[in-house]
Parts: structure tokens; sequence; C-alpha cells
């Protein structure tokens, strides 16, 4: 056999592997952390490009101005979003914790 039938199992293969398969793992209050974390860190930038330039750079690549109607209608729109996202994820959370909570409770 030649060298064209054997696999290539090089450590750095392998390691690649490992960690596509187990990227992140974290708990459900963590989870929340996260969220949360995300949520103010996001509505901070928003308030420092409304105090500093009047314009909010969305997550498409469009500035939103706060000088007409529609930019400030596309920055509600923002706004709400990553409130709707940071409810989403506590919501799971809470319900990841309390299917934990009765798993444990009926061992």
């Amino acid at each position: 056999m030649g060298w064209w039938c054997m696999p290539e199992f090089s450590r750095v293969l392998v390691e690649r592997n490992n960690n596509s398969k187990v990227a992140i793992n974290y708990d459900f209050a963590f989870g929340e952390y996260i969220a949360t974390k995300e949520f103010f860190d996001l509505l901070t930038e928003v308030q420092t490009n409304l105090l500093e330039t009047g314009k909010v750079m969305l997550p498409t690549g469009q500035e939103a101005a706060s000088d007409n109607p529609g930019g400030l209608l596309a920055i509600q729109f923002y706004m709400e979003t990553i409130d709707s996202s940071r409810q989403a994820i506590t919501g799971l959370t809470k319900l990841g914790l309390n299917v934990e909570k009765n798993l444990w409770k009926n061992i």
C-alpha cells in the first residue's frame, strides 16, 4: 500500500476535530448572565453613539440617524430586537433551570 491509502491523523487534525465537537459548554445561569451582559453592552453602545454622533450603527452595517423619523424608528426596532433576544434567552435559561430542578427532585 502506498501513502495515498493511509489516513493522515496529525495532532492538529485531532485537536480541531475535538474542538469542533465541544466548542462551548455553559450552564443555564451562566447563559443568562451572558445574555444580560450582552444586552447592557449593546445598550451602552447605542447610548454612547447617540450622545457622541447622533447615529447608531445597526448590525446590518447601516447607520440610523437620530435626526429623522426613519432613523429613530430603526433605532427603536433595533433596541426592541436586542431586548427581545435577552428576554428569549432568559426564558430559555429559566425553563432549563426548572427542568433541571425537577429532574434532581425526582431522582
